[in-house]
């Protein structure tokens, strides 16, 4: 197939209309609902990175849950383990006997943190702010009609609408992304009584403003021990055409047709002055008023989510969303439901990490509790890092920077761990991972001992560098990626058997085995070993990222040396007799065949050791996959999509997306797959899921790890005609696309710096392109 190229000065494609006048193909992308919510997983997300809010759309009473992404109890824990590092010669000398049972039983007695882990206080949760309820005058028996409820992606804006009894009333919710404010704005077309409560289960006071219009909601979260924790602070100001009056804890609206809303918090985990910077924002908010808010909102944020379209087919808005799923899960050909997934994946990312100063936890910023499921925290083994997979691919490159800052906190913290339980050089990095640095060993070696993953959670700082070629930031994160690399060179240790450089102690994510025949039938499980397949290629991906970046830099000649050194002892993936991927270096029975964690294909995806100019391997990885099964948590069926869209079965990918969306509540109980507001199951809610697999559908779309971009590599057959706009590959490239019966129309090629680029489309055929720093290439197919 012979391109037409043509060329485009890019800023001609963009200056036609003004920004918030553009019209665009995300108009379309709506989840909205015929009833109100009934339970916390039908509620609308919104968040602008700092603040989250989650209205319920209720017709008499709209529950508001609250969040604000520092609200962590805990502290900072001494983790210390006085015997660690004098029993790590003995518990390695041990597996290099094969008596992994013996070293796994002294790991669970000597090298494990101290203090408690994450089952401490002193480890913290993320937990919500509170919760606002309004009430409104509308009786139970009121006639009710018209009843609509709605998230429109593109405004990042939730709206509920209802008539009662006649009385016309609109809502409408936005978390400001141009000011840290969350603004609701309640419209009747009668005069309407509104009640305004704050509330939060424990650690909290309430109390009503001089002015008699507000309320505040202020209290100190646990620390775990005699340290004060952290304090916050929630103002609420009201704002109507009714009158007020209050009692202690609550507001009363009276003959109102309009009710606007402002509320901010803040807290002392990153604010000294965190009472006056909220007094100050409110301030700032009441003379600028709520349409200019709005509209500062709408351009800012847009700004980001209009950088990508996405279309399947036209998006189907005639029938709510949760019937959607219902009817896609039955085989269904709503197929415009991917790219809903996927913008709304974008979508989370955007409202979880803009501007913030943590990353995203395992539930986003959104909590329903002040307990939440694993604390809420970074989980560094899969999780933290899926948050992350859709973040350069899906032209969002700014969103880097608060996980920039957390590793660099990691790394601090990391450097002590790597002392005190390895004597080794550089920083670490286990399983756990908190608001406060928590990088130790955990309390559990079986899923808590693996340490390879401060060196993963680096490996998206050098993902960040190959998407941007932003060489200031490359030198600002080279130290956090030779320090990972360090640490893992400093402990590496000869296996006896096949002389390969291994780590040990470690694991194979969450997954154990059977030593023998004798275990198997036993019932005894297994979990420490050396050299997991997952952190050799962790290992081998963290040593090439730091030589490149090394050459790049011109610096750390000897370092680069002994990496390469290192690198050609490392063992290599290896296939077993069954023709899977070995999960380990012994060809051990797993304990759980279908276990969630895929972790030794690593290197298929998110790294790029597995692909088309490793046949042998991708057989392999399919084989392993095939066995693996297709079911799983939800995040783990979003990391499978990843799989088979690098393998290049995008029939397959789309197989997973189904099972993926899934509705996750069947008859009462709840399995992984989507809830109504489609939140990915685990169960509970994860946002990994939804991240991990808004990724898949890009990677589906486009790749670039294989030094060529591939064009639709792994298109499914019902996606026979569509196109992308806005999507990114490394190299700083912009790439769109339209196809038709699934064959490629049109490629826009859109480049940051003069390049070379080749393209390589579903029929393999290649394509070299020059590209002009800011001239969009395009490219014709007949």
């Amino acid at each position: 197939m012979r391109p037409l190229l043509l060329i485009i000065f890019a800023s001609l494609l963009t200056c036609c209309t003004p920004h918030n006048e553009q019209q665009s193909s995300n108009d379309d992308l709506i989840l909205w609902y015929d009833r109100p919510a009934k339970i916390w997983e039908e509620c609308l997300p919104l968040g602008n990175g700092r603040l989250g809010m989650m209205p319920s759309g209720g017709i008499i009473t709209d529950y508001i849950g609250l969040n604000e992404e520092t609200m962590w109890s805990g502290c900072v824990q001494h983790t210390d383990n006085k015997e660690a590092l004098a029993w790590l010669p003995t518990i390695r000398e041990l597996l290099m006997q094969g008596d992994n049972r013996r070293a796994e039983e002294l790991m669970y007695r000597h090298f494990t943190c101290s203090g408690g882990g994450s089952a401490s206080s002193e480890y913290g949760c993320y937990q919500m702010l509170g919760n606002l309820l309004i009430t409104t005058d509308i009786s139970k028996g009121a006639t009710i009609e018209d009843y609509r409820r709605e998230l429109r992606l593109r405004d990042a804006i939730a709206t509920t609408h209802l008539t009662a009894n006649g009385t016309v009333h609109h809502r409408e919710y936005f978390t400001a992304y141009s000011n840290n404010v969350a603004a609701i704005r309640y419209t009747a077309s009668e005069p309407t009584d509104y009640t305004i409560t704050l509330s939060r289960p424990c650690c909290a006071t309430i109390e009503v403003t001089e002015d008699g219009e507000g309320l505040v909601l202020q209290g100190t979260l646990p620390s775990g021990n005699e340290r004060e924790g952290v304090r916050y602070y929630t103002y609420l100001k009201s704002v109507t055409d009714g009158s007020v009056t209050h009692n202690e804890s609550s507001l009363t609206i009276s003959d109102a047709t309009e009710l606007t809303i402002y509320l901010t918090a803040a807290t002392t985990y990153n604010i000294k002055e965190h009472i006056a910077i909220v007094n100050s924002t409110i301030s700032d908010i009441l003379d600028k008023g709520y349409e200019v808010l709005k509209s500062e909102h709408l351009t800012r944020y847009r700004e980001l989510f209009d950088r990508v379209e996405m279309e399947l087919g036209t998006q189907r808005l005639d029938i709510p969303t949760e019937r959607r799923l219902e009817e896609y899960a039955q085989g269904g050909d709503d197929i415009s439901l991917a790219a809903l997934y996927a913008q709304y994946g974008r979508y989370l990312l955007i409202s979880s990490t803009y501007n913030a100063t943590l990353p995203p936890n395992l539930q986003g910023i959104w909590a329903n509790g002040i307990s939440t499921p694993w604390n809420g925290d970074m989980h560094l083994n899969i999780n933290q890092q899926m948050n992350h997979w859709p973040l350069e691919v899906g032209n969002l490159k700014e969103l880097i920077e608060p996980l920039t800052r957390y590793v660099e906190m990691l790394a601090h913290s990391g450097r002590h761990t790597a002392r005190h339980f390895y004597d080794a050089e550089g920083w670490c990095a286990h399983i756990l991972a908190n608001a406060w640095g928590f990088t130790a060993p955990s309390e559990d070696p079986s899923w808590g001992a693996t340490n390879t993953c401060g060196a993963w959670i680096s490996l998206h700082l050098w993902e960040h560098y190959l998407y941007t070629l932003d060489r200031e930031y490359l030198e600002r994160v080279y130290p956090l990626m030779r320090g990972a690399a360090q640490f893992l060179h400093s402990i590496l240790i000869e296996e006896p058997k096949s002389g390969y450089l291994v780590t040990a102690p470690t694991t194979s994510p969450e997954n154990g085995f059977f030593l023998n025949a004798e275990d198997r039938a036993m019932g005894r499980v297994t979990h420490i070993c050396m050299g997991s397949t997952m952190d050799n290629q962790i290992t081998r991906e963290i040593f090439n990222a730091v030589i490149e970046a090394a050459e790049i830099l011109q610096c750390d000649e000897a370092l680069v040396a002994e990496l390469r050194a290192a690198n050609s002892a490392l063992a290599p993936t290896r296939i077993a007799s069954d023709n899977r991927i070995m999960e380990w270096l012994e060809e051990y029975a797993e304990a759980e065949p279908q276990h969630r964690h895929v972790s030794h294909l690593f290197g298929l995806y998110p790294a790029a050791q597995i692909t088309r100019s490793t046949p042998e391997l991708i057989d392999a990885a399919r084989r392993t996959l095939d066995v693996r099964g297709d079911d799983g948590t939800g995040w783990s069926r979003a990391w499978k999509i990843c799989f088979w869209a690098r393998i290049g079965d995008g029939n397959r990918a789309e197989k997973l997306l189904r099972s993926l969306l899934k509705p996750a509540i069947v008859d009462g109980e709840t399995h992984g797959g989507t809830y109504p507001n489609l939140f990915c199951s685990h169960p509970p809610f994860q946002i990994d899921g939804n991240l991990g697999g808004a990724a898949g559908v890009m990677e589906m779309l486009l790749q670039s790890h294989d030094n060529v971009i591939d064009i639709l590599p792994a298109l499914p057959d019902s996606w026979s005609s569509g196109s992308f706009k806005g999507l990114c590959a490394r190299g700083g490239i912009t790439v769109d696309c339209s196809w038709q019966e699934g064959k490629v129309e049109e490629v826009a090629i859109t480049a940051e710096r003069d390049c070379t680029v080749t393209l390589r489309l579903a029929d393999l055929s290649t394509h070299v392109v020059r590209c002009k720093a800011g001239k969009s290439q395009i490219l014709k197919f007949n």
